[in-house]
């Protein structure tokens, strides 16, 4: 019977490995979902703060994606709005991800709009500073966006974003060097 329960424990699917899961850390959200292509299982990793009507500050990888130390995931600031409403900020605005440690990483805005007509933009910085943004935010309490020129700003809390990207490494297997020590 031992045997027999051991073999059932040992072949039955975990919940890892299907569906959706979802995490909280302090103010960040970890959402990762199990997608099937038919060829593979695809893990698809989010981390996030805002949202519920206000941008959010995400970090989106996949496990198929290049990862650290090669290649550092890139926060970036999202907003979708109702159709036929505009969106804060314009395609082809710069920002500056400004972070309370006084590092300050420019970035720009792209747009468009999702299957259903819901317009999105997206602010991100340049992919080469993302590992230097990354340790600010690690280390950091909020992160500040900026149009130059412009009144928008848009203040996202930091606490719990370590936890939260740790826990995308995990589920996406990507190491955390270079952020988390």
């Amino acid at each position: 019977m031992r045997t027999l329960a051991a073999i059932l424990i040992m072949t039955t699917p975990t919940i890892g490995h299907a569906g959706t899961q979802y995490w909280e850390y302090g103010d960040w959200q970890v959402i990762v979902e199990i997608v099937d292509t038919g060829q593979d299982l695809r893990v698809n990793c989010t981390a996030l703060t805002g949202g519920d009507g206000d941008p959010s500050l995400r970090i989106e990888v996949s496990n198929g994606d290049a990862g650290p130390p090669n290649f550092y995931p890139n926060p970036t600031l999202k907003d979708v709005v109702i159709r036929g409403y505009p969106t804060q900020l314009k395609e082809g605005q710069h920002v500056v991800f400004k972070v309370d440690d006084g590092t300050k990483v420019s970035g720009s805005v792209i747009s468009g709009s999702d299957e259903n007509g819901f317009p999105w933009v997206v602010a991100e910085p340049n992919q080469k500073d993302s590992l230097r943004l990354l340790k600010a935010m690690q280390r950091s309490n909020q992160v500040s966006f900026i149009v130059e020129g412009k009144p928008f700003c848009f203040n996202a809390s930091l606490a719990g974003f370590t936890a939260s990207y740790g826990k995308i490494a995990e589920q996406c297997e990507f190491p955390t060097v270079g952020i988390i020590e």
